[in-house]
């Protein structure tokens, strides 16, 4: 059968589509690296909060600077929710960008397929309508 018209639309929808996997993919990756990072700064955070509770006999100057550190770290914090709340939303975009393209190839694909089987069964009807005209001829000795 000969090559479709769509053809060259649904290989353009499929490389689309296998972008936005892979970009997803990629945007999936960095998430989980800055949620690792956002945990380790929470981690810090806690153990140095602990540390501060547990040696509540120090010196002013220690509380101080234990105290800068863990104002710091909230600061880190939130930059880093802040980073990681930007990456969901853009791993959401992408997501349903991947989704809508996916449902695009999806659609180019059926009428595709529709149009094949329409031209399989115009051939058909035709190739039924000489085999019965050579039927009738040899029925009628021509």
């Amino acid at each position: 059968m000969s090559r479709s018209r769509l053809d060259t639309v649904i290989k353009v929808k499929t490389h689309m589509v296998k972008n936005a996997q892979r970009e997803l993919a990629d945007i999936t990756v960095t998430k989980e690296k800055e949620e690792n990072e956002l945990e380790r700064l929470e981690e810090t955070q806690s153990s140095a909060m602990s540390e501060a509770v547990r040696e509540m006999k120090t010196r002013a100057a220690d509380l101080q600077t234990g105290s800068a550190f863990i104002q710091n770290l909230s600061r880190q914090i939130k930059r880093q929710e802040g980073k990681v709340d930007e990456i969901r939303e853009k791993e959401d975009g992408k997501r349903e960008e991947l989704i809508e393209k996916t449902q695009s190839k999806q659609m180019i694909e059926k009428l595709d397929k529709k149009r094949k089987e329409e031209v399989e069964k115009e051939l058909d009807r035709k190739a039924q309508r000489v085999i019965d005209m050579l039927a009738q001829r040899l029925r009628l000795g021509f």
